[in-house]
């Protein structure tokens, strides 16, 4: 295999800066490593160098790291994607099985041997998602009642904007749908999910990590917040091979 390029999207610039010197020591042999502290940056530097896989946080400031890895998914070729992230909130297990990810490490957990496994697994092909997350994954499966089997997609899709706090008027211009039919969904969503109240669903959204202040859609209804100022580090230089 010739030498693969390794691309880490991480918006912290200390830890950034400690895990690309990490993966040179890591990797059994020579490597292109580079770094972005944006969902933005990274998608550029990812169309340029054509990494052969992705190191990606989920919670970026500019965009969601699902989104990320969706737009990672169109490139031709697609990366692999290693998810490296603080937390895997309910929400987040139950999106990482429909989405293009190919494995998942927590950093709370994670350790240099199994940085290097899950880096192999994914550069040969394969898939590691670490056990524990696996274990998580696999107990919202079993149950009956987990909110991804009693609400329906369109549900789920506005379960985020009811954490945002909206209006059912608001919500209807940002869903294209009637306020009365946005009326009807939160009615279902509040009897399905046993809750009382517009508050209530606000406090399960922001717990069960639906909504998340950073990525609040502004008035035109972009899905994400306006692209932040570009910060003078925020795409990382090209690195020399390592090894």
């Amino acid at each position: 295999m010739s030498s693969p390029t390794i691309l880490c999207i991480e918006d912290d610039a200390l830890l950034l800066d400690f895990l690309l010197l990490k993966l040179g020591q890591v990797m059994p042999g020579p490597a292109v490593v580079v770094g972005a502290r944006s969902g933005l940056a990274g998608l550029q530097l990812a169309r340029e160098q054509k990494p052969d896989v992705v190191i990606l946080e989920l919670r970026l400031p500019d965009m969601s790291g699902f989104q990320v890895a969706a737009e990672l998914a169109s490139l031709r070729p697609a990366p692999r994607v290693l998810v490296l992230t603080s937390a895997a909130p309910d929400i987040v297990l139950s999106r990482v099985a429909l989405s293009p990810i190919h494995g998942f490490l927590l950093k709370s957990s994670a350790h240099d041997t199994e940085l290097a496994l899950a880096l192999k697994e994914l550069l040969f092909g394969r898939t590691y998602f670490q056990p524990a997350v696996l274990t998580a994954i696999a107990h919202t499966r079993r149950q009956p009642d987990h909110f991804s089997k009693i609400l329906s997609s369109r549900e789920l899709e506005l379960v985020p904007l009811f954490g945002f706090g909206w209006t059912h008027d608001k919500i209807a211009r940002h869903a294209g749908l009637s306020p009365a039919t946005v009326r009807t969904h939160h009615q279902n969503i509040l009897a399905k999910l046993n809750l009382h109240g517009r508050e209530e669903l606000m406090r399960w959204a922001i717990k069960k990590g639906f909504t998340d202040f950073r990525y609040e859609p502004g008035e035109a209804g972009s899905g994400r917040l306006e692209e932040p100022p570009a910060e003078k580090d925020a795409l990382l230089p090209r690195r020399p091979k390592i090894g």
